[in-house]
């Protein structure tokens, strides 16, 4: 799907951006980039974040609830050191659109959390680091205003009129 777009940008890169036809969306597929010896990444003591990798997983598409069950899986492998968690703390970088993130970041008391928000406060420490906008929503037959969510200074506001309409998306680091 992204190999057209994105063979110019491996063309241009010498070798150091390689695309592999290999399935983000399964698990295996990551366990065949380390067969391959694609990365080799160092177990390291988890007191610190792991230095020799790093995930990021951009879950911007349109089957959000492909996206959180996806993300959701992410946080139990965390729990159960298991995927890439087994090589320590893993800097893991997620791309969603709203409102999955809402439920990994809502305070207590907010009608957004979640089995994933409890899960996710045992198992790693959450910041957002950039949103758009664009906050109102609505869920299941009712529309609700803008979700409230007590911002730490240095949020990178991003304006959706950048993007395709397609891509409207709220990042945030795990």
């Amino acid at each position: 799907m992204y190999k057209p777009c994105l063979a110019p940008l491996v063309e241009a890169s010498n070798g150091v951006i390689k695309h592999y036809d290999l399935d983000g969306w399964n698990f295996n597929s990551y366990s065949e980039i380390i067969r391959r010896n694609v990365i080799i990444p160092e177990v390291q003591d988890r007191s610190k974040i792991n230095s020799s990798l790093l995930f990021v997983g951009n879950f911007t598409e349109t089957d959000v609830k492909r996206a959180d069950g996806f993300v959701a899986q992410l946080f139990s492998f965390m729990y159960s050191n298991l995927f890439f968690y087994q090589f320590g703390r893993v800097k893991t970088l997620i791309w969603m659109q709203s409102p999955g993130w809402h439920a990994l970041v809502a305070p207590q008391g907010s009608e957004w959390r979640k089995k994933v928000t409890v899960v996710r406060e045992a198992v790693c420490d959450a910041r957002l680091i950039a949103k758009g906008r664009r906050m109102l929503h609505s869920r299941g037959n009712r529309r609700l205003s803008y979700f409230h969510y007590e911002e730490p200074e240095g949020i990178i506001s991003i304006d959706g009129k950048h993007f395709h309409p397609a891509v409207i998306f709220h990042p945030i680091v795990i």
